[in-house]
């Protein structure tokens, strides 16, 4: 289900939302926005708050490769030729773990740590996932769900905005909504704070 018509696609300075149960793929989800927009031409940064870079890094380039992931270590040599024949023609993916409780102002001296190490501007901001990062104000209840994501999708729109990035996340649909067919404000963890703020909201 969509929630959002996309029209003109997704863009730069705004903030996606894809919304799904536990397992039901947005980080694969974001893993496969992550290889289109460096084929695209963008460079990319994947900032996980739970799945390993080691775990991330496998799946990237099982995409990349079109090798299942089973066989990554028994066809390494294969894989390796593949993932570089393809960082030649396409814009720079990085994947970075941080812990979870990353704020949004931790990102923002992140980006600008990679950019001066790297000479790559980062295009696109991928965060794995929007529910386990802290808003910048410590001082806010983090028990109340609407206000902690209320504030920390507004700081990560305001992030995009400042740098002009194309910037994607995800965040759990409530245990009761999983069975689901269709979903809507309600089902979403934290509810309508993020909606309001979130520029295209996909179901899962």
């Amino acid at each position: 289900a969509v929630d959002a018509k996309l029209y003109g696609g997704i863009n730069r300075k705004e903030i996606s939302i894809w919304c799904g149960g536990s397992g039901a793929g947005k980080s694969l989800v974001l893993q496969n926005m992550a290889v289109n927009l460096t084929r695209a031409g963008l460079n990319v940064v994947y900032v996980s708050l739970e799945l390993s870079e080691e775990m991330i890094s496998m799946r990237l380039d099982s995409m990349v490769s079109q090798v299942p992931s089973t066989e990554i270590f028994k066809r390494l040599d294969e894989v390796e030729i593949k993932v570089l024949q393809y960082g030649k023609r396409c814009g720079h993916l990085h994947v970075r773990q941080l812990p979870q409780g990353t704020t949004t102002n931790d990102l923002r001296a992140y980006l600008k740590n990679y950019e001066i190490e790297t000479g790559h501007k980062c295009d696109v901001l991928l965060v794995d996932y929007l529910d386990l990062m802290f808003p910048n104000m410590k001082s806010l209840d983090l028990s109340n769900l609407f206000v902690k994501d209320k504030f920390i999708t507004e700081e990560l729109r305001g992030l995009a905005v400042e740098r002009n990035l194309i910037l994607q996340t995800a965040s759990q649909l409530g245990r009761a909504s999983v069975n689901e067919m269709e979903h809507d404000h309600s089902h979403i963890q934290g509810g309508i704070s993020k909606i309001q703020t979130a520029d295209n909201v996909m179901s899962i």
